[in-house]
């Protein structure tokens, strides 16, 4: 997870960092795959160039076994720099696959790797491609023969793509959401994530030089075979190389982890609809005062589960959970408030005292020259009064952080009764 966009005082987006490691333990995999699975009898395994394979052998051979033990092949796996986004028409182009563009769809594609009752994070993939070059170091023609015909078997030919098995490697967890504290103002609900619930554990990472916490990841990546040459060059003598050398190249997919999406209060258990109708008495013109408003809260199963990895209903089939409770309310009074020049210059939420208790927030409409304010994001009702006749609220807060408030402002407090 990389640095915050600058100019911005409250970022909301960062990069991932580490794929590097995805990305270097893909080659590993690779080069194992290639040899343990296709042909068991290479003695070395070296992931870098011609050169450096040639390096690392001759030490081996120089220092760390007997002279007269026969040799046996190696194989050279060739990185290349050259990777890109994967083609259109391979899925590499979807707008899912970009944190700039549409990331929040990847919570409709991907489970969640880190998933409680409030909190679910989810990791963004991209599709990238590129070319790796195998160069195999041979004893003779005869084995030469040998490992093209299991090549050309392998692969069913050139221009085929194959999907070999699933890699194992891990996703390194960003500071930022390690240490990320969920915290609900209306609830009291106060914790940090606990990673090691959702599998993550600690592993040394040689590129970072430190433990970091880590969860499992599996990649399928998809190779084809693209070219096949005798690189040749009866390279022997002294050196006790092998005289026959074949080479090719492969083409491969992989979907790389890019991003990840953090999403709290993400299970909506009800949901309140409200319905409006009607106009009254306003100082700004452009806002109409509904004289009659409807509200019906509904519960639904959607299908989710807060625990486990479930499935979301859309076909519309899912059914109510509990009855449906509908509310009529009527206009009742209304008051203004002006702004003073006291609570214009402060930096700090301003109450005002309510002409009467508010017993029920649905039946309190506020509004300013902005338009209507919404309840928890613009203001919140505090000091709830017990005393007869009845219960309520009896002050309003304006978030200061949120309103921008102006001396003569007038802010318009509308008032409704239930009506059923």
């Amino acid at each position: 997870m990389g640095a915050n966009p600058q100019g911005l005082s409250n970022p909301t987006r960062e990069m991932y960092f580490f794929i590097h490691n995805v990305y270097a333990n893909f080659f590993k995999d690779s080069l194992d795959y290639f040899s343990l699975h296709l042909y068991p009898r290479f003695e070395h395994r070296v992931v870098g160039t011609y050169d450096k394979a040639v390096e690392y052998i001759q030490k081996v051979c120089q220092y760390e076994r007997e002279t007269d033990r026969p040799q046996l092949p190696a194989l050279v796996l060739n990185p290349s720099g050259e990777f890109d986004i994967a083609d259109a028409n391979a899925g590499g182009h979807q707008l899912w696959r970009f944190p700039n563009l549409a990331p929040g769809m990847i919570k409709r594609i991907f489970d969640p790797v880190y998933q409680d009752a409030n909190i679910q994070v989810t990791v963004g993939f991209i599709r990238m491609q590129g070319d790796i070059e195998l160069i195999m170091l041979l004893n003779s023609f005869y084995e030469y023969c040998d490992m093209k015909m299991l090549l050309l078997q392998m692969f069913g030919g050139m221009e085929r793509w194959i999907y070999p098995q699933f890699f194992t490697t891990f996703i390194i967890i960003p500071q930022d959401l390690l240490n990320y504290e969920y915290s609900n103002p209306y609830t009291g609900l106060h914790y940090q994530m606990d990673w090691e619930t959702a599998g993550a554990y600690e592993r040394l990472v040689k590129t970072t030089a430190k433990d970091e916490m880590v969860v499992p990841c599996n990649i399928k990546p998809t190779y084809k075979l693209t070219g096949i040459n005798d690189a040749s060059t009866r390279y022997g003598g002294a050196d006790q190389l092998a005289d026959w050398r074949l080479g090719a190249t492969v083409k491969y997919e992989i979907e790389i982890p890019s991003y990840l999406v953090l999403q709290s209060d993400w299970l909506a258990e009800t949901v309140d609809i409200n319905i409006v109708a009607g106009s009254a008495y306003s100082a700004y013109t452009d806002y109409d005062v509904p004289t009659y408003k409807v509200q019906r809260n509904v519960n639904r199963d959607w299908g989710l589960d807060e625990t486990s990895n479930s499935v979301l209903i859309t076909d519309g089939t899912c059914s109510e959970t509990t009855a449906a409770e509908e509310r009529e309310y009527l206009f009742h009074t209304r008051y203004y408030h002006t702004v003073t020049q006291a609570e214009a210059d402060s930096t700090a939420n301003v109450p005002i005292t309510l002409p009467e208790k508010i017993d029920d927030i649905n039946g309190f409409v506020v509004s300013s020259k902005y338009g209507e304010m919404n309840y928890g994001d613009h203001y919140t009702l505090t000091d709830w009064d017990s005393s007869p006749p009845y219960e309520g609220y009896t002050t309003m807060v304006i978030k200061v952080n949120n309103v921008d408030l102006e001396v003569g402002m007038v802010i318009q407090l509308y008032v409704y009764k239930r009506s059923n």
